[in-house]
């Protein structure tokens, strides 16, 4: 090849890669249509840009003549309110009742000036049982034996533990609700007056789902005899299982009524496997 060949072929090689740059830098910045390039050759003679442009079909609008996107309404402050929040009226008050003058001032009637939310933050107390004892006089007078006798104590929630049925239901609500793991929640709870350990709550909320496995097993069989469901799997790994790897996987099923049910019911089911059972 000459030299004159050699520089001729290079530049065909250099103006197909600047053509071929331009196209690609056009085709990840340039504007997006249907519209082809008005310089590429057709395959079809005198077609008149047929297939050049994007065709209209119909009532179908152009690029230029959209109907803009309906604004949401934003919500009132009485509809971002629960009809279900207590309210409490607070009413001002003028001190003295009387007027520059010394007049006693008489009430016509009040006026709204506005509205304000409060928050009440979550408080811990420690509740001391007892039981009051009783003794019968004349019943010792008859037998010569003191005659004691208590009020009905009810039953503890867990025996022998702190948890009352108002801190379980919170960590319970924390946890499955909010999506707070337990050893987050425990600052709080130390906040709040109580050292409380990751065991210890776990145990709570496990003797308390032993407590409703009643309630669970009614839903159950108020589920199954639905004759639709929507169901769903999420799988999970769970640590320290017996006869489980920690990086197996175990699957939480979630089973619930269609929308058309008049009683509607979500159920959750554990699985260590995919099986059919």
């Amino acid at each position: 090849m000459t030299p004159e060949e050699e520089i001729a072929a290079l530049r065909k090689q250099v103006a197909e890669l600047t053509e071929m740059v331009a196209y690609l830098t056009k085709k990840l910045y340039g504007q997006k249509s249907e519209q082809m390039d008005p310089n590429q050759l057709s395959l079809l003679e005198g077609n008149d840009g047929v297939f050049s442009a994007p065709e209209q079909t119909g009532q179908q609008s152009s690029a230029t003549d959209q109907v803009p996107a309906k604004k949401k309404r934003k919500k009132t402050r009485q509809e971002s309110l629960s009809r279900h929040l207590a309210v409490k009226e607070t009413m001002i008050d003028l001190t003295g009742q009387q007027c520059d003058q010394g007049h006693k001032l008489t009430s016509v009637g009040k006026k709204f000036v506005r509205e304000e939310l409060h928050f009440i933050p979550a408080k811990l107390y420690r509740e001391r049982i007892y039981t009051r004892t009783y003794k019968c006089l004349e019943c010792e007078l008859e037998d010569g034996i003191a005659h004691l006798i208590q009020a009905h104590t009810p039953a503890a929630l867990i025996p022998h533990s702190l948890a009352s049925a108002s801190v379980v239901a919170e960590i319970i609500c924390q946890k499955f609700i909010l999506g707070t793991p337990l050893y987050r929640q425990l600052p709080n709870w130390k906040r709040l007056g109580i050292a409380l350990s990751e065991a210890t709550a776990t145990n709570w909320i496990i003797k308390s789902s032993q407590m409703v496995a009643p309630i669970y097993d009614l839903l159950w069989q108020a589920i199954s005899a639905q004759r639709y469901l929507q169901g769903d799997e999420t799988p999970i790994q769970v640590l320290r299982e017996s006869g489980k790897a920690a990086t197996a996987k175990s699957y939480m099923w979630v089973a619930r009524t269609v929308k058309q049910c008049p009683q509607q019911i979500i159920l959750y089911a554990y699985s260590k496997t995919r099986s059919g059972t």
